[in-house]
């Protein structure tokens, strides 16, 4: 089955749009729109993050220093 461009496009968003930037991961929309920024921009996910730091907002923060959310484990960035 081919997928056209314009299946690839839901609203606003396309499928290059709902990824990662930090590990090219596919994240949901919600997921951007929840955990990401104001952009709905996501700089960490459940692939390269733990929960713990996503939910204390790391996946919304290009830079993130993780030391302080997990208390003593090198930056990931």
């Amino acid at each position: 089955m081919t997928v056209s461009n314009d299946q690839m496009t839901s609203g606003n968003d396309t499928v290059a749009e709902n990824r990662c930037r930090s590990c090219g991961s596919f994240v949901t929309r919600d997921f951007a729109r929840v955990f990401g920024n104001n952009e709905n921009e996501v700089f960490g996910c459940l692939e390269c993050m733990t929960a713990t730091e996503v939910k204390k907002g790391g996946a919304r923060a290009e830079e993130v220093d993780t030391t302080q959310l997990i208390g003593g484990r090198e930056p990931l960035r």
